[in-house]
C-alpha cells in the first residue's frame, strides 16, 4: 500500500508539471495572439490614419485648384481681394483705440485666413474655421468599404507664411504654410486602438490675377471668315489645349480633328460637314460622317466672353512711347528715353519693313527697318540680379530716323516693367527671329503683322509635341486693327512660337493665298490664338488636303500657371493660380 500511494504522489506530481507546462503553454500563446493582435491593430489604424492624410490632401487640392478658382472666376472687381490685402476701415478705427504699442505690432496684419475661408469651398461643403493665426478643415472619415472596424478623422491647419501681397495692379499674392494632422481609430478593441501621424514643413502660393487670353489655345468671336466662309476642322486640324468660340465650331470627315483638352462654344449646337450637307446638331459628332475627337469634353451653351477687355491699343503705345506725346516725331525707331535711361519701349512710327529677333551670345538682338533707317537694337542684361546693371547698345545701320546710336541704360521694357515691349503704328511686313532663353516680350502693331520664317523660342523642349514648360521665353504677338498673315514666302512645314492675338473688329490669324499652290505642310504652333473670326490656312477635298497648310496647334500649358505675355490684355474676370501644393511633405509619427 505504502508504494502505491509514492506511486499516486509521484503521478500526481507528474500531472501537476504537465498542467503546469500546458498552462504557461497557452499562456505564452495568449500573450503572443494578444501582441499579435496589438500589432495588428497598431496597423490597421496607421493604414486609416495614412488614409487620413490622404483624404486631406486631395481635399486641399480640390478646394484650392477647383473651389476657389470657381468662386474666383464670379470676380469682376480687384477690390473684392484687396480686401484681404490691406486693412479695412473699420479696422483702423478700431486700432487708432488701442495703445500706440499695439497699433505698432498689429500694423504687418493681414487677412489671408479670411480669404481662404470666404473662397476655398464648394456650396454646401463646409468652411475653413479662423481663430487666431491658424485656419482649420477639419475632414471625416470617408466610407473605406473593408472589413476593418475603424475610422479616421483628419485635419489640415494653415497659417499665414508672411503678408499678402498686391505687387502689381489686379495681381495678388497670398503665401501659406500649412500641415496636416490624421488619427485612425481601431473601435474593435477597448479602449480604441489610435495612432496619429502628421505630414509637415508645407507650403504654398495663390496668384490671384485676372483671367488672361492667352491661356486658350484657340479663343474666336466668330468661327467664321469675315466674309462668312465656313472654315471647317478636318482630319488635318490637330489643338493641344483649351478652346473656346463665342459662335459655333464646324467638324467635318471621319476621322476629323483632335482635342486633348476641353472645348467650348456659345451657341447650343455644332455645324457637321455631313458628306457636303451640312446640318447643326447639339452633338459631339454626327456618324458615320463627322467624328472629331475630344479626350477632355466638347461643352455647349457655355457663357460669352468679351473680346477685348482690361488692356487697350492706347495702354500699349504708352507703354512703348515712355507716355511722352508722339505727335512731332518723325517716322523712325524710337527708344524714349530720359538723359541716358531708358523709360518706355521700341516703339516704330510707321510699317516697320523688316523685324528680326536674334540672339548674339546670350543678348537677345531686334533688328528692324523703318522706311531708309535700320536699327540694330541689342540688349545686355548684365547682372540678372541687378537691373541696375542692364543695358541696350543701338547701332544705326542706315539712316537717322529716330533715337541716335549709342549705349543707354536699362532696357526697352516699357513704363510698367512688365517685359519687352515692340510697338508699331503701323504694320510689320516681314516678322521672324528667335526669342532669347530670358526675354518675355509682346510685338505689337497698329495694322497686319506678316511672318515669313519661323519664329522659335530659343529654348524650348523640340519633341512631338514641342512643350516650353520649365523654361523662360515667352512671345507675344497682338494686333489692334489687322491681321496676322502667314506670307508667301514662309517655308513649308512653318514653325510659331509664341501667342497670337488680332484685337479688333475682323481680325483673322490667315495664310495668304491660301486658295493656290499646292499643300505646304503643317502650321506647328506653340503657343495660342485669339482672334475675331477665324482665318482659313487651306483648302480641302474630301479628306485630301489641296492648298495652304494643316493646323497642328500645341497649347503652351505655362499659360495655365499664371503666364501671359508682357502687357497682353486681360479678360474681365479673375482666377488664381497655385505654386507648391506638390511638393513633398515630411512625415512624421506622433504616436497614440
Amino acid at each position: 500500500m505504502a508504494r502505491k500511494g509514492v506511486v499516486l504522489i509521484i503521478a500526481l506530481m507528474v500531472m501537476a508539471v504537465i498542467l503546469v507546462l500546458i498552462g504557461a503553454y497557452f499562456s505564452s500563446l495568449f500573450t503572443e495572439k494578444r501582441v499579435v493582435d496589438n500589432e495588428r491593430f497598431v496597423l490597421q489604424a496607421l493604414g486609416l490614419a495614412e488614409a487620413g492624410l490622404n483624404h486631406a490632401q486631395s481635399e486641399l487640392r480640390e478646394r484650392i485648384r477647383i473651389d476657389l478658382v470657381r468662386m474666383i472666376n464670379k470676380e469682376k472687381e480687384g477690390k473684392v481681394f484687396n480686401s484681404y490685402v490691406t486693412k479695412e476701415e473699420e479696422e483702423e478705427k478700431k486700432k487708432e483705440k488701442k495703445k500706440k504699442k499695439k497699433e505698432e505690432e498689429e500694423e504687418g496684419e493681414n487677412n489671408s485666413l479670411g480669404f481662404l475661408r470666404d473662397f476655398a469651398y464648394a456650396t454646401g461643403d463646409t468652411q475653413f474655421t479662423v481663430s487666431g493665426d491658424e485656419a482649420t478643415l477639419v475632414l471625416s472619415s470617408l466610407n473605406l468599404d473593408t472589413a476593418i472596424q475603424g475610422n479616421y478623422t483628419a485635419k489640415i491647419i494653415v497659417k499665414a507664411n508672411g503678408a499678402p501681397t498686391n505687387p502689381q495692379n489686379d495681381v495678388f499674392v497670398f503665401p501659406y504654410s500649412y500641415m496636416i494632422e490624421s488619427q485612425g481609430s481601431i473601435t474593435q478593441t477597448i479602449p480604441a486602438t489610435q495612432k496619429t501621424v502628421r505630414l509637415l514643413q508645407g507650403s504654398f502660393t495663390i496668384t490671384v490675377r485676372r483671367d488672361t487670353f492667352a491661356k486658350f489655345a484657340l479663343f474666336t468671336n466668330q468661327h467664321r471668315t469675315p466674309t462668312g466662309t465656313i472654315v471647317w476642322f478636318t482630319a488635318n486640324t490637330n489643338f493641344t489645349g483649351p478652346l473656346h468660340s463665342n459662335d459655333r465650331f464646324s467638324f467635318a470627315n471621319n476621322p476629323s480633328s483632335r482635342f486633348t483638352e476641353k472645348v467650348t462654344q456659345h451657341l447650343t449646337t455644332a455645324r457637321f460637314y455631313n458628306n457636303g450637307w451640312p446640318r447643326n446638331l447639339n452633338a459631339d459628332s454626327n456618324p458615320p460622317y463627322d467624328v472629331p475627337s475630344f479626350r477632355a469634353g466638347f461643352n455647349r451653351g457655355v457663357n460669352r466672353i468679351n473680346l477685348p477687355a482690361s488692356v487697350t491699343q492706347q495702354d500699349l503705345k504708352t507703354q512703348a512711347t515712355g507716355g511722352q506725346d508722339d505727335k512731332h516725331w518723325s517716322s523712325g525707331i524710337y527708344l524714349p528715353n530720359q538723359g541716358n535711361n531708358l523709360v518706355g519701349g521700341i516703339y516704330i512710327k510707321g510699317d516697320a519693313d523688316n523685324l528680326t529677333m536674334g540672339v548674339d551670345g546670350s543678348r537677345p538682338v531686334y533688328t528692324t527697318t523703318q522706311g531708309e533707317n535700320t536699327k540694330r537694337i541689342t540688349i545686355d542684361y548684365g547682372n540678372l540680379q541687378d537691373p541696375n546693371d542692364d543695358k541696350t547698345i543701338v547701332t544705326d545701320v542706315s539712316g537717322t530716323g529716330g533715337t541716335s546710336a549709342g549705349t543707354y541704360n536699362g532696357i526697352p521694357e516699357g513704363i510698367d516693367k512688365e517685359g519687352i515691349i515692340i510697338y508699331a503704328n503701323g504694320g510689320i511686313n516681314n516678322f521672324s527671329g528667335t526669342v532669347q532663353s530670358d526675354t518675355n516680350i509682346t510685338v505689337s502693331s497698329d495694322s497686319d503683322i506678316v511672318i515669313n520664317n519661323h519664329i522659335l523660342y530659343q529654348s524650348y523642349s523640340p519633341g512631338s509635341p514641342p512643350d516650353a514648360i520649365g523654361y523662360n521665353n515667352l512671345l507675344g504677338i497682338l494686333t489692334w486693327n489687322g491681321n496676322v498673315r502667314i506670307g508667301q514666302s514662309a517655308p513649308d512645314d512653318l514653325n510659331i512660337h509664341g501667342v497670337v492675338m488680332t484685337a479688333g473688329h475682323n481680325g483673322i490669324f490667315t495664310v495668304d493665298n491660301y486658295q493656290s499652290g499646292s499643300p505646304r505642310g503643317t502650321v506647328t504652333l506653340l503657343g495660342g490664338v485669339i482672334t475675331d473670326f477665324y482665318g482659313p490656312f487651306g483648302t480641302f477635298r474630301g479628306t485630301t488636303p489641296l492648298s495652304g497648310y494643316g493646323r497642328n496647334f500645341v497649347y503652351d500649358a505655362r499659360m495655365l500657371q499664371g503666364l501671359s505675355p508682357p502687357y497682353f490684355p486681360y479678360m474681365t474676370y479673375f482666377t488664381s493660380f497655385d505654386d507648391g501644393l506638390d511638393n513633398k511633405l515630411i512625415w512624421q509619427d506622433k504616436g497614440i
